[in-house]
Protein backbone atom coordinates (compact mmCIF):
# COMPACT_ATOMS: atom_id res chain seq x y z
CA UNK A 1 0.00 0.00 0.00
CA UNK A 2 1.75 3.51 -1.46
CA UNK A 3 1.37 6.33 0.98
CA UNK A 4 -1.31 8.14 -0.43
CA UNK A 5 -3.45 5.07 -0.04
CA UNK A 6 -2.18 4.90 3.29
CA UNK A 7 -3.06 8.71 4.27
CA UNK A 8 -6.07 8.28 2.49
CA UNK A 9 -6.98 5.05 4.98
CA UNK A 10 -6.28 7.40 7.89
CA UNK A 11 -8.39 10.29 7.31
CA UNK A 12 -11.44 7.68 6.45
CA UNK A 13 -10.14 5.48 9.90
CA UNK A 14 -10.27 8.76 11.42
CA UNK A 15 -13.61 9.91 10.49
CA UNK A 16 -15.54 6.99 10.69
CA UNK A 17 -14.53 6.18 14.47
CA UNK A 18 -15.98 9.29 15.62
CA UNK A 19 -19.34 8.67 13.61
CA UNK A 20 -18.93 5.09 14.60
CA UNK A 21 -19.16 6.16 18.70
CA UNK A 22 -21.26 8.99 18.83
CA UNK A 23 -24.26 7.74 16.01
CA UNK A 24 -23.86 3.93 16.68
CA UNK A 25 -22.01 3.02 19.80
CA UNK A 26 -22.70 5.29 22.63
CA UNK A 27 -25.68 3.49 24.23
CA UNK A 28 -23.13 0.37 24.40
CA UNK A 29 -19.83 1.01 24.38
CA UNK A 30 -17.11 2.62 22.26
CA UNK A 31 -14.58 1.88 19.77
CA UNK A 32 -10.93 2.17 20.52
CA UNK A 33 -9.80 1.78 17.20
CA UNK A 34 -10.59 1.21 13.49
CA UNK A 35 -8.24 0.04 10.30
CA UNK A 36 -9.38 0.08 6.86
CA UNK A 37 -7.21 -1.32 4.38
CA UNK A 38 -8.63 0.19 1.45
CA UNK A 39 -6.54 -2.13 -1.39
CA UNK A 40 -8.21 -5.25 -0.28
CA UNK A 41 -11.54 -3.77 1.15
CA UNK A 42 -10.46 -5.01 4.78
CA UNK A 43 -11.67 -3.54 7.92
CA UNK A 44 -11.73 -4.27 11.75
CA UNK A 45 -12.77 -2.56 14.64
CA UNK A 46 -11.87 -2.97 18.12
CA UNK A 47 -14.70 -1.95 20.79
CA UNK A 48 -15.06 -1.68 24.50
CA UNK A 49 -18.49 -3.03 25.17
CA UNK A 50 -20.19 -1.78 28.53
CA UNK A 51 -20.32 -5.28 30.89
CA UNK A 52 -17.09 -6.13 29.47
CA UNK A 53 -14.06 -7.19 30.46
CA UNK A 54 -12.33 -7.61 27.00
CA UNK A 55 -12.18 -5.46 23.98
CA UNK A 56 -14.06 -7.31 21.18
CA UNK A 57 -12.67 -7.03 17.75
CA UNK A 58 -15.07 -7.20 14.96
CA UNK A 59 -13.78 -7.58 10.99
CA UNK A 60 -15.22 -7.73 7.77
CA UNK A 61 -13.16 -8.91 5.03
CA UNK A 62 -14.13 -8.19 1.73
CA UNK A 63 -16.35 -5.38 2.21
CA UNK A 64 -18.11 -3.64 -0.62
CA UNK A 65 -19.61 -0.35 -1.02
CA UNK A 66 -23.06 0.18 -3.23
CA UNK A 67 -25.19 3.02 -4.57
CA UNK A 68 -28.91 2.14 -5.83
CA UNK A 69 -29.98 5.76 -7.10
CA UNK A 70 -30.01 8.02 -3.40
CA UNK A 71 -29.10 5.22 -1.36
CA UNK A 72 -25.61 3.29 -0.12
CA UNK A 73 -25.30 -0.09 1.25
CA UNK A 74 -22.11 -1.40 2.97
CA UNK A 75 -21.77 -5.53 2.84
CA UNK A 76 -19.18 -7.59 4.23
CA UNK A 77 -18.07 -10.96 2.21
CA UNK A 78 -17.06 -12.49 5.48
CA UNK A 79 -17.60 -11.23 9.65
CA UNK A 80 -14.97 -12.76 11.75
CA UNK A 81 -14.70 -11.91 15.35
CA UNK A 82 -12.82 -12.20 18.48
CA UNK A 83 -15.43 -14.44 19.89
CA UNK A 84 -16.20 -17.79 18.44
CA UNK A 85 -19.95 -17.88 19.47
CA UNK A 86 -20.78 -14.36 18.19
CA UNK A 87 -18.85 -14.97 14.68
CA UNK A 88 -20.55 -18.02 14.05
CA UNK A 89 -24.38 -15.75 15.37
CA UNK A 90 -23.16 -12.86 12.13
CA UNK A 91 -22.40 -16.06 9.78
CA UNK A 92 -25.67 -17.18 11.17
CA UNK A 93 -27.64 -13.90 11.13
CA UNK A 94 -26.25 -11.69 8.96
CA UNK A 95 -24.49 -13.90 6.37
CA UNK A 96 -23.77 -11.87 2.65
CA UNK A 97 -26.46 -9.26 4.11
CA UNK A 98 -26.50 -5.58 3.22
CA UNK A 99 -26.72 -2.98 5.38
CA UNK A 100 -27.91 0.40 4.36
CA UNK A 101 -25.78 3.48 5.14
CA UNK A 102 -26.72 7.16 5.77
CA UNK A 103 -26.40 8.81 1.87
CA UNK A 104 -23.95 11.26 3.12
CA UNK A 105 -21.70 8.47 4.97
CA UNK A 106 -22.31 6.35 1.92
CA UNK A 107 -21.07 9.22 -1.02
CA UNK A 108 -18.22 10.35 1.17
CA UNK A 109 -16.92 6.60 1.56
CA UNK A 110 -17.78 5.75 -2.33
CA UNK A 111 -15.44 8.16 -3.03
CA UNK A 112 -12.94 7.89 -0.65
CA UNK A 113 -12.82 4.20 -1.21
Amino acid sequence: MNLFSKTKNWIIETAALHYVNTKILAPYGQATALHIDSSVRNASIDVELKGETLPVRVELIGYEITQEGDRYFVTAGQIRTSREWLTELARAQIGNSRFEIPAEVGRKLKLAL
